[in-house]
């Protein structure tokens, strides 16, 4: 093993000592000059106790070495006055000036000086020894606070943003003068009234005594509804309305103006600047109406008449029919789709043609084959009890060529009505609750035609419809095959049957000097008609009597009822097809009163008294007492005479009624 033996330099042990010998002298130096300086500083603040240090000045102001009582003086008379000056404020579009005097703006000198005071004298020894030093070498300036009333502030800043700030206008839309208006938006502004009060404070918050200013610019705030939005609802409604609509109904044309059609168009605002075009159907349905009228015709069927005593054939015709509903939707649609871009010049309403059940053709081909199918004569006696006769006449003249088309049905009032003397009809009998009543009925003895026309078609063999007998039988007319007319108030008793065969008929009225008579023709279908006997029961014999009044000169006569005898009847009706098969099977009753004949004679003094009757077999009694005296003037009474039975017609018509309990009055014998 070798060993080695090193020896450590003495050079470098030296160096080391040297080292620290310097580190204890420079920390011991230091640590005397901060002993030195905490004792400067102490001496220098304590001999500077209650006055401002050297160095400081407020505002450029000078106040070192001043106590706070003469460096307040002295401030106040020799810093500037900060309530000299305006603050323009500058809103948006709006300006105005505040000046400070009125926000009672001034400086605050207390506080100022306080921070003064403390220049220097803050912080541990060291801090005040720097900036001691500091303030000594350099100077320190201090800017004095200013104070103003902040709420003078804070009410003149809102005003003015009040002022400022302008409210949006929304576009809108009005009816003015027939037509639709738009009024254009108008844009707001708005300031933030936080960032005018932050700027005015920044501004006032200094020593400043020139004027100042502080810009806050608006902010513009769009009108929820604008413009371009109305116009657009506008220009719905101008497409709609601008231009005429020409409806083709059929053949026709109708034109609907654009003045009318402003008149159907509303705007409705269903949310703000929402705007939708309404069109009001009421009108558009009221004008399909006036159209329909116009335009709508039922279809003619061909018929039959008589020329010369001869049937010919007359034509059918197309009908028209506009259908109500679809054509409102026609126009509603034209009209909606010029609301959505689609121009709509016309529009076409639908019609239907309707064509006759019973042709032309057929009616050509079928004349050769009408026949007379059933037919009836009823003799009268023209008397004011139906009018000379003319109520008796007047309704055949009204009936005669009367086409009853398959399936309708003839109603004799419907006809022959209404019952008027301006339609024809005079004064005449009647049979009012049971009894006659000679005159004074309009119409009286039109019964003598409807029981005509009833036995016409009764013979022809159709469906019977309404029918009533008199209340008492009448012999000139086939037992229990009589039909009376009666109309009072809304009471109507009619005559009707219904053609139900397949071809139309036509019904002739008659008239000669004391005829009527009804005749039915049409195409034969085959079929017979049979009638039974009619079968009389509960029969009640009726009596004539003479009863006295004083209406009449002695021994004149009037009758005023003549005797009909009372019973119940009914007949049978069977009415078969070609084939034989029952069509229809009618039991026709009847229930006719019993009335008994009266005339009326005039009383001699002696006479039994008025109302007193006695049978007509006993003759006229004659006259009681001596022969007749002379009257009054000088002349004898009259012989008895017996006065006709009819009366003159009176001058006038009153209407008369029938009892609903008992059968309806029907014109009497006249009729």
């Amino acid at each position: 093993m070798t060993t080695e033996t090193q020896t450590l330099s003495t050079t470098s042990r030296t160096s080391a000592i040297r080292w620290r010998r310097f580190a204890l002298f420079f920390v011991g130096t230091l640590l005397a000059l901060l002993v030195v300086g905490a004792i400067g500083t102490y001496l220098y603040a304590s001999s500077s106790a209650g006055h401002i240090l050297s160095g400081v000045n407020i505002g450029g102001v000078s106040v070192a070495g001043l106590t706070p009582e003469a460096a307040k003086a002295k401030l106040l008379t020799a810093l500037p006055d900060v309530a000299k000056g305006t603050l323009t404020v500058k809103a948006g579009s709006v300006q105005q000036q505040i000046s400070y005097a009125d926000l009672q703006r001034t400086y605050n000198i207390d506080a100022t000086i306080d921070q003064a005071m403390n220049v220097g004298r803050n912080g541990n020894p060291l801090d005040q020894l720097g900036e001691q030093l500091r303030t000594m070498t350099g100077g320190v300036t201090l800017t004095p606070t200013v104070s103003y009333d902040a709420a003078v502030l804070q009410q003149r800043v809102a005003q003015i943003v009040a002022t400022a700030q302008v409210t949006p206008v929304d576009a809108s839309i009005s009816f003015q003068n027939g037509e639709y208006v738009v009024t254009p938006a108008a844009d707001g502004q708005q300031v933030s009234a936080d960032e005018v009060l932050r700027q005015s404070i920044a501004a006032l918050n200094t020593d400043q005594i020139a004027d100042t200013s502080v810009t806050v610019p608006a902010t513009t705030v769009s009108a929820a509804i604008s413009t371009p939005d109305a116009q657009a609802a506008l220009t719905k409604v101008e497409a709609v309305t601008s231009a005429p609509l020409v409806l083709t109904v059929g053949a026709t044309t109708h034109t609907i103006d654009a003045a009318t059609l402003r008149g159907w168009v509303h705007l409705d605002e269903s949310a703000p600047g929402q705007w939708s075009v309404v069109i009001d159907r009421g009108p558009i349905d009221q004008l399909v109406g006036i159209l329909k009228a116009q335009v709508d015709q039922p279809a003619v069927e061909a018929q039959f008449k008589f020329d010369n005593g001869q049937a010919v054939a007359v034509p059918g015709a197309t009908g028209y029919e506009v259908d109500a509903t679809s054509s409102g939707d026609a126009i509603y649609n034209a009209l909606l789709g010029r609301s959505n871009g689609t121009p709509a010049p016309q529009a076409t309403l639908p019609v239907t043609a309707t064509v006759p059940n019973f042709s032309t053709e057929e009616a050509q081909s079928l004349v050769s084959r009408v026949k007379l199918l059933g037919t009836w004569t009823t003799h009268y006696i023209p008397s004011p009890m139906n009018n000379g006769g003319q109520n008796i006449r007047r309704p055949a003249d009204l009936i005669n060529g009367t086409v009853v088309q398959p399936g309708a049905v003839f109603s004799f009032v419907g006809v022959a009505g209404p019952i008027t003397e301006s339609n024809g009809y005079g004064s005449g009998a009647a049979i009012i609750h049971g009894n006659t009543k000679a005159d004074g009925v309009l119409g009286g003895g039109l019964c003598s035609a409807s029981t005509t026309a009833f036995n016409a078609a009764l013979r022809a063999g159709f469906e019977l419809g309404a029918r009533r007998n008199h209340a008492y039988y009448i012999t000139r007319y086939p037992v229990g095959l009589d039909a009376t007319i009666w109309i009072s108030g809304n009471y109507v008793q009619d005559m009707s049957f219904t053609n139900d065969s397949d071809y139309p008929i036509v019904i002739r009225g008659i008239n000669k000097k004391r005829t009527v008579t009804f005749e039915i023709w049409g195409v034969p279908d085959g079929r017979t008609v049979s009638l039974s006997d009619a079968q009389i029961t509960n029969k009640q014999p009726a009596s004539s009597f003479y009863e006295f009044t004083d209406t009449l000169g002695p021994r004149v006569t009037k009758t005023v009822e003549y005797k009909a005898d009372g019973f119940n009847s009914v007949v049978v009706r069977t009415v078969r097809d070609v084939n034989g098969n029952i069509i229809h099977q009618d039991t026709i009753t009847s229930s006719y009163r019993k009335v008994n004949g009266v005339t009326l004679v005039g009383r001699y003094p002696g006479d039994p008294p008025a109302g007193y009757q006695w049978p007509t077999s006993q003759g006229i009694p004659p006259a009681p007492g001596p022969k007749p005296t002379p009257t009054p003037d000088g002349t004898k009474s009259p012989k008895p005479t017996t006065e006709p039975t009819t009366s003159p017609k009176p001058s006038k018509s009153p209407k008369a009624t029938a009892s609903p309990t008992e059968s309806p009055a029907s014109p009497a014998p006249g009729g």
